[in-house]
C-alpha cells in the first residue's frame, strides 16, 4: 500500500473546515449587503429616517385636527 504524502493528508483533513469558514464569511457578507439600500445607506438609517418622517407627518395631522375642532366649536357656538 502506498503511503499518502503529508501535504495531501493535510489538504484532505483541513479542506472541509476551510470550506465551512469560507462559506460562513460569504453568507455574512451577502447578508450584510442585503441590509443596505441601493444608495448604500444602512437599513437602520433608512428606518430611522422613515420613522422621523412619520412622526413629523403625525404631528402635522394632529395640528390640523386640532384646528378643525376649534373651527367646528366656533361654528357650533355661532348657532
Amino acid at each position: 500500500m502506498d503511503e499518502v504524502p503529508w501535504y495531501v493528508h493535510m489538504i484532505i483533513a483541513w479542506l472541509p473546515f476551510l470550506f465551512l469558514i469560507g462559506l460562513g464569511m460569504w453568507i455574512t457578507r451577502s447578508t450584510t449587503a442585503a441590509l443596505r439600500t441601493n444608495d448604500r445607506r444602512p437599513l437602520g438609517q433608512v428606518i430611522d429616517d422613515h420613522l422621523r418622517e412619520l412622526r413629523r407627518s403625525n404631528d402635522m395631522l394632529e395640528q390640523a385636527l386640532k384646528d378643525y375642532r376649534q373651527r367646528l366649536e366656533a361654528l357650533e357656538q355661532g348657532r
